[in-house]
């Protein structure tokens, strides 16, 4: 069975609820949706797609300071100060302070990981496209992004 039928069977299965019409549950159903794909291509060589968008920050801006990561990656420093404990614990990154600033740095096995999560973000890409079109993931990820920034500048 390709996977256009896969989709529209699902979505035949799928019922509309109440809650179809209102932006956070929408919101969080297509988070889940496209986290679960993500955590598993990711999960593959053990990290989630919250670790694998730090280290690419880190490895294409060594020395970064968690409050441009915070900036970068929309997370709360709480957030970013777990991310990077979970990386160190991997032997991903490491801190170094300097003066009052703590810098973050990939260590080898960091950098060396970089192809593979590439690799991951390529899979990841293609999966959405095949389920939803490539034209839709394009237009939606424009239209989420806006919003995004929208909201972030109302709150």
């Amino acid at each position: 069975m390709n996977v256009e039928r896969v989709v529209a069977v699902a979505k035949e299965e799928k019922s509309v609820t109440r809650f179809s019409a209102c932006l956070l549950f929408s919101a969080n159903a297509l988070s889940r949706a496209i986290t679960a794909i993500g955590d598993e291509e990711f999960g593959r060589f053990g990290l989630c797609y919250s670790h694998a968008y730090m280290l690419c920050e880190v490895v294409g801006q060594p020395g970064i300071t968690p409050s441009e990561l915070s900036e970068t990656l929309y997370l709360t420093p709480s957030t970013i100060t777990r991310l990077v404990e979970k990386l160190e614990q991997k032997r991903l990154v490491r801190r170094e302070s300097e003066g009052k600033k703590t810098l973050i740095y990939p260590t080898v096995e960091g950098t060396a990981l970089q192809p593979e999560i590439s690799e991951a973000w390529d899979r990841v890409g293609v999966r959405y496209s095949q389920l939803i079109g490539e034209t839709n993931v394009c237009q939606l990820t424009k239209q989420v992004f806006s919003a995004v920034q929208a909201l972030g500048e109302g709150a």
